[in-house]
């Protein structure tokens, strides 16, 4: 099976949304023992680890936004399956979509500690354990609007952007540890997150519209699609990459 994960131990950030919940299924199918985080539901994970057994799921609930919750996730996972060879996010925020102007502070606050510094935060925890590993993956799921920006999405894409960049900047300090860092960037994705964004809300709804009419292919993305390029980055196949943002979109963007 290609991008096989036999005896390979890959901890989950945000595994109970919608993209998450497809990279999960798929590195258990290929074999990997899998730490599944989540902040508040398990949702559709309890039945991940009721398919594929305790032996090779373990459920960790956190904030990671909170330091010491990203810890102890990280640590729930090595003492449980010894080491760590890969670190997949998908973590993202569930907000409006909104003309920056028309941002209230609190979002700007809250996007940045989810979508930015948590991740930044994780990383800092997952970095030695794969220092000590002898090498990993690192795989960030960020989107399109880091590469081009997105009207109404303004502080999601600044974010995005800095998770590129920092991406890059800590796939050339660790490159000699053979810790590879790339970031899957997909469009308009057909997620609950999405449906709920462009259909609960007008402004919302017109830039979706817009965004899955300028794509390319004229259609959103599957979860599995996206999913599908994060777990292949995460594997031993995906050798050679490193500092890559690479984009799931449809062709929205060609760059």
């Amino acid at each position: 099976m290609p991008g096989n994960f036999s005896q390979r131990v890959v901890l989950v950030a945000g595994a109970s949304g919608g993209i998450g919940l497809e990279v999960s299924r798929l590195l258990l199918e290929r074999g990997a023992k899998v730490a599944l985080h989540y902040r508040t539901s398990p949702r559709g994970l309890s039945e991940l680890a009721e398919r594929f057994g305790s032996d090779r799921v373990l459920l960790v609930r956190g904030d990671l936004t909170k330091g010491a919750d990203v810890e102890a996730i990280v640590a729930q996972t090595v003492e449980r399956f010894g080491k760590l060879d890969a670190f997949l996010s998908t973590v993202g925020t569930a907000l409006r979509i909104k003309p920056f102007l028309e941002t209230p502070e609190e979002m700007v606050d809250m996007t940045i500690d989810i979508e930015l510094r948590s991740v930044m935060t994780s990383i800092r925890a997952v970095l030695p354990h794969l220092i000590n590993n002898g090498g990993g993956q690192i795989v960030l799921v960020g989107s399109d609007s880091g590469k081009v920006g997105t009207s109404g999405e303004s502080v999601s894409a600044a974010c995005r952007g800095g998770i590129i960049a920092f991406a890059k900047s800590i796939a050339r300090e660790y490159a000699r540890h053979k810790v590879l860092v790339n970031v899957v960037c997909p469009g308009p994705t057909e997620t609950e997150l999405w449906n709920d964004l462009v259909r609960n809300d007008e402004f919302g709804g017109k830039i979706g519209n817009a965004m899955v009419r300028a794509t390319a292919l004229r259609r959103l993305a599957r979860p599995e699609e996206v999913a599908a390029t994060a777990v292949f980055l995460a594997s031993t196949e995906a050798s050679f990459i490193t500092g890559q943002a690479v984009s799931v979109s449809g062709g929205l963007t060609m760059c």
